[in-house]
């Protein structure tokens, strides 16, 4: 069978640069770069020909959950499926796994979410010939090394694995990749081969000088370099730079479907609680409308649910109507909403994807506000809210938790609300 057959859409063709890329099979192959630079494509081309042309039977494809692995590498346009479109993804037992038809039999790829520090317990008395990673840096240590010895006893094993760049002290790097660059041409002989493989935006061809231009403009600071110049960067100063007037707008609330509300909940905090919804029927279009903010008046679960009802009433929208995302630490105040037939969901509290997600969606316009007038303590945050150096220094991104009540309910608001319903990613 041929390596890849085409659907009725083209592929254009790679460089010569990135076609050397991937044939070459090396054992461990790490593709980084920033986003849409066609290192997932290229890698999952240099796997497909790998299984057509090595004896194999058993392999495995990761990724931050299964679902993204999914989502990322197998499904989409000139994905796996497109790129050995005879493969079938098949749910065996709970099991999700690719049967791949080859000249020299089935090969089986069984996939795994790889993100916590239980997620090596799966792989345990699996023996495989290949393991291909999505987003390894979002993968636990315990899953990488746990995986490495799963190809222990292959006769000609790969490993590939993908990322953007992220902070280049993460253990990852320090553990693994810096290692392995450093080795000498015999220890890497002796271990079979190791290329890091750095992509930039012009290396996909379907990646126009205007398409690099406005993709740019969605990102600013480390988010920049690491999504767009493909640096490896510390996260410092402030997480959402450069957030002045431009970004509120005067508005009629009458042109917004205020349909949703997310509340950040405080006993020894602010609560806050931000309305919102698509502006004339837009849905790449989201308005903030109206900040609540609240600090020290110690209000009772009911107080907030009446001060909700006022809210709503101001805006001229019906309680009933509005689907809440709440703080999911805060249980006492959801259950309090639903009491009175409020419809509630627990906010997602992803962090720094809900951030990642956020600080895009509002340089890229998805996420504006309106009158800068009603959002004091909103652009406040905006303001002081930062990342925290010390961790960054270890390898973690993390903030600073402190003044972050406000962005917290804006972010509940972007990663719980406009993100399914627009149909965006970070």
């Amino acid at each position: 069978m041929g390596i890849m057959s085409r659907p009725k859409s083209v592929l254009k063709p790679f460089s010569e640069k990135v076609m050397a890329r991937i044939r070459t099979h090396d054992r461990l192959q790490f593709y980084e770069g920033p986003v849409r630079s066609g290192k997932t494509q290229s890698s999952l081309m240099s796997l497909v020909a790998y299984i057509q042309m090595h004896d194999v039977t058993t392999g495995m494809m990761s990724g931050n959950t299964v679902g993204s692995v999914i989502r990322n590498c197998i499904k989409p346009r000139w994905g796996f499926l497109d790129l050995c479109p005879k493969s079938r993804l098949i749910d065996s037992k709970g099991s999700m796994q690719i049967i791949v038809p080859t000249d020299h039999g089935e090969v089986t790829i069984y996939l795994f979410g790889a993100s916590d520090s239980a997620s090596d317990d799966p792989l345990r008395g699996l023996t495989l010939d290949f393991w291909y990673a999505d987003e390894i840096t979002k993968h636990h240590l315990n899953f990488v090394n746990e995986a490495m010895a799963r190809l222990a006893a292959a006769e000609d094993p790969l490993m590939i694995w993908t990322s953007n760049p992220e902070n280049p002290q993460l253990p990852l790097y320090v553990d693994y990749t810096d290692r392995f660059h450093a080795m000498s041409p015999e220890e890497k002989e002796a271990f079979g081969g190791y290329h890091e493989f750095h992509f930039t935006l012009e290396d996909n061809p379907i990646m126009t000088e205007a398409k690099i231009k406005k993709l740019a403009l969605s990102y600013s600071g480390a988010e920049y370099d690491r999504k767009i110049l493909g640096k490896r960067c510390v996260q410092e100063g402030l997480v959402y730079p450069d957030i002045d007037d431009r970004y509120f707008r005067p508005l009629d609330p009458g042109d917004v479907d205020v349909r949703y509300c997310a509340i950040d909940f405080g006993t020894d905090h602010a609560t806050v609680m931000l309305f919102g919804g698509i502006y004339r029927g837009n849905k790449r279009d989201w308005r903030i409308v109206s900040e609540y903010y609240d600090k020290g008046s110690n209000k009772t679960t009911y107080d907030y649910y009446v001060d909700f009802l006022g809210e709503c009433e101001a805006l001229g929208v019906d309680p009933t109507k509005v689907t809440v995302a709440i703080d999911p630490a805060a249980k006492v105040l959801r259950i309090e909403f639903m009491k009175h037939g409020i419809s509630v969901v627990k906010a997602k509290n992803d962090v720094l994807n809900g951030i990642n997600f956020t600080r895009t969606g509002i340089y890229n316009g998805l996420l504006s506000f309106g009158d800068a007038s009603k959002f004091k303590h909103l652009k406040q945050e905006f303001g002081t809210y930062a990342w925290d150096e010390k961790k960054a220094q270890t390898g973690v991104d993390a903030v600073i938790k402190q003044n972050d009540d406000a962005v917290d309910a804006l972010r509940y608001f972007a990663y719980t609300f406009v993100r399914p319903v627009s149909g965006m990613t970070a």
